[in-house]
């Protein structure tokens, strides 16, 4: 992950400026949670608090201190359940699993999530996403943006624009070919990195088209940008074409 101090949205994908984070990892399985919160607990300005049985009851946690609650595995068999109890609790929460679908990523972030991850092995990657939930973002991995449900859509009319406000295809025939370029690679799921390797440009140029693309599509930050795009590309005619 890549960092990008300078944005105002919710939702990253990359790594905001260090803080002190205290952590709890939860894991049904207990060879795991040692090795996490091992890995974890050495990372930069983290620390695991403690570990817990993710199949016991949520009033046993030791929750006392806690920022991020990191939750393993979490579809075998119920720990997903046990998400809205620990966000009333005011805890934020990081859900890690190897078999996401777009039902239970859309599940997980209504429920309230900070974030939704494919369980890596790579410990700078959940190190990263856990300093991300603690300075308030969500946090999807590169893999899972394309699983992210669109906007849910109301029956109750759809208040008045405010005057000046453009529509989403006038919004995103703004953007340069270059801008739109890379919200469509980034719309395929790749990284900045991997983005910026596949243009052949840095990753800082990637960066720097993404803060231009969402002030022009008036959105606060990059995955609705990304939204937006592969919204537009499911079209049978993007807008700018």
């Amino acid at each position: 992950m890549t960092s990008r101090s300078t944005e105002n949205g919710r939702v990253l994908l990359y790594e905001p400026e260090a803080c002190d984070v205290s952590v709890l990892l939860a894991d049904a399985d207990p060879v795991s949670r040692h090795v996490l919160a091992t890995a974890l607990d050495g990372a930069d300005r983290i620390t695991v608090l403690d570990t817990a049985d993710s199949g016991r009851p949520l009033h046993r946690w030791p929750l006392d201190g806690v920022d991020v609650v990191v939750l393993a595995d979490a579809f075998r068999p119920r720990p997903a359940s046990l998400v809205p109890g620990l966000v009333h609790k005011g805890v934020r929460v990081l859900l890690l699993d190897t078999r996401w679908t777009a039902r239970t990523v859309g599940d997980a972030l209504a429920a309230g999530c900070a974030g939704v991850l494919v369980k890596d092995p790579e410990i700078g990657r959940l190190a990263a996403a856990v300093r991300a939930a603690a300075a308030g973002y969500v946090v999807v991995s590169p893999e899972l943006v394309g699983l992210c449900p669109p906007a849910r859509r109301t029956a109750t009319p759809a208040p008045a624009r405010p005057r000046g406000d453009r529509s989403a295809g006038r919004r995103l025939r703004s953007l340069t070919e270059r801008e739109r370029e890379v919200l469509t690679v980034l719309a395929a799921g790749l990284s900045t990195r991997e983005a910026a390797g596949r243009l052949e440009v840095t990753p800082a140029t990637v960066k720097s088209h993404v803060s231009h693309a969402l002030a022009k599509l008036s959105v606060r930050n990059r995955l609705e940008a990304v939204l937006l795009m592969r919204q537009a590309l499911d079209e049978d005619r993007p807008p700018w074409s």
